[in-house]
């Protein structure tokens, strides 16, 4: 075993929620009156916190920001949370690492509150020992501060699928596997490199417990 504690991003690495966020940020921007942006600009609101996104993608202002994050909190939680689906190969990976006796845990930029209904209601929720997100999540997400909650035991491994898995757990002074499956954006790992790639769900627990030909 190259790892004891496993820790989990959410949005990209265990779900495709691209529909629902997508649509609601879409809706958002559309409801502040800001330009519309390409299907590629909304696909970078996957994974940071919204009120960053909306600023650094749309060009809101601080007090658009916050209007737009209370439009985008109903629009989410009223449909946009239920337009996910779990990873084909996700389970059977969690399974493994589970009774191989590998603590599965999640650090997630998504409210707490999201990521705790998400496990529930997936079915995925008994295979982890701890699930961290965003508190407050109207300001940009700490990413290092979750990540050193999730940690439940060591030598622990991020799984994430953007460049700021990487640099929290850099920060954080873990390895990281780059899910290459996920919402990964070209070109973020040019500067920074993962300790390993995964190209499908079922390679993180190849990684992990040292086989094929990650032995």
């Amino acid at each position: 075993m190259r790892y004891r504690n496993v820790i989990f991003d959410m949005d990209g690495v265990l779900i495709d929620n691209s529909a629902g966020i997508i649509s609601c940020a879409r809706e958002t921007v559309k409801a502040l009156g800001l330009r519309d942006l390409s299907d590629d600009e909304y696909e970078l609101f996957i994974g940071p916190a919204l009120m960053w996104s909306l600023k650094a993608y749309a060009g809101a202002t601080e007090e658009e920001s916050e209007r737009g994050y209370e439009i985008y909190r109903k629009l989410y939680f009223g449909r946009g949370i239920n337009e996910y689906v779990v990873y084909d190969g996700v389970e059977d990976a969690l399974k493994e690492l589970t009774a191989a006796g590998v603590k599965c845990s999640v650090a997630s930029g998504k409210p707490a509150e999201s990521v705790r209904r998400i496990l529930a209601e997936s079915g995925l929720g008994k295979y982890f020992v701890r699930a961290e997100g965003c508190e407050k999540p109207k300001k940009d997400s700490d990413k290092v501060r979750q990540l050193r909650l999730a940690i439940a035991d060591e030598p622990a491994v991020m799984v994430g699928d953007r460049i700021f898995d990487i640099e929290a757990a850099e920060a954080v002074g873990i390895d990281c596997i780059y899910a290459e499956y996920g919402f990964c954006v070209p070109g973020e790992t040019d500067g920074i490199k993962p300790a390993f790639y995964a190209k499908t769900p079922r390679d993180i627990a190849d990684i992990v417990l040292c086989r094929g030909k990650y032995a």
